[in-house]
């Protein structure tokens, strides 16, 4: 009986690779992840964790989207024939990801942006992405995705912002406060037991 549940359970090990063996990063890294980057497309650590932080925000509103960055055709892993073509592989990526995630996923590549849910096209949410301009227009592919998050979250009456800006501001600013009064309680202390260490020693005696 054990044996057979080794071979059960070797034999599902195995074949997790093989479906996922397809060739197109993005869905093995939305998988789990909020966001697919591709790690040469240029784009800064601080840029990510301002989408990130954007997808989070409305996450916790109650919008939940998940987003793939594609800056070239290497991007697209053994599915090149679709890059530039977000309208077809919004919808293929969300059919990739739909056995973990049935939500929203949004493809943003330089010539434009689209939207799938469940392995289907969002006509109305398509709407609302078609007034925009293609990122390539607007900055780049991080600024798109987040105008394009920003302009579905408020369609359905959903104010997003990314607020790592401000945050890591103050936080770094409350760090150096607390290293500061720590500090300052650490020469408090050593002073005091320093002058407590004198008051306890006998007074020298005097000669007769």
């Amino acid at each position: 009986m054990r044996r057979a549940l080794v071979l059960v359970a070797l034999a599902a090990l195995a074949a997790v690779p093989l479906a996922r063996a397809d060739g197109d990063p993005a869905s093995d890294w939305l998988l789990s992840q909020a966001a697919f980057v591709p790690p040469d497309a240029g784009i800064s650590g601080a840029k990510v964790k301002e989408l990130t932080a954007l997808l989070a925000d409305a996450k916790a509103k109650g919008y939940v989207v998940r987003v793939a960055l594609i800056a070239s055709r290497y991007d697209m892993g053994a599915v090149t024939i679709l890059y530039k073509k977000p309208h077809q592989y919004a919808p293929f990526l969300s059919t990739e990801l739909a056995f973990v995630y049935k939500g929203r996923v949004l493809v943003v590549m330089p010539n434009g942006t689209a939207i799938a849910r469940g392995g289907k096209r969002d006509p109305l949410e398509q709407e609302v992405l078609d007034r925009l301009p293609p990122p390539a227009k607007q900055g780049g592919l991080v600024v798109g995705a987040e105008r394009a998050v920003q302009a579905l979250a408020a369609n359905a009456g959903i104010h997003v912002t990314a607020s790592i800006k401000a945050s890591g501001g103050s936080s770094s600013n409350q760090d150096r406060l607390i290293i500061i009064l720590a500090g300052a309680a650490l020469i408090a202390v050593a002073g005091g037991f320093s002058l407590w260490r004198r008051r306890a020693q006998p007074a020298p005696r005097r000669p007769r």
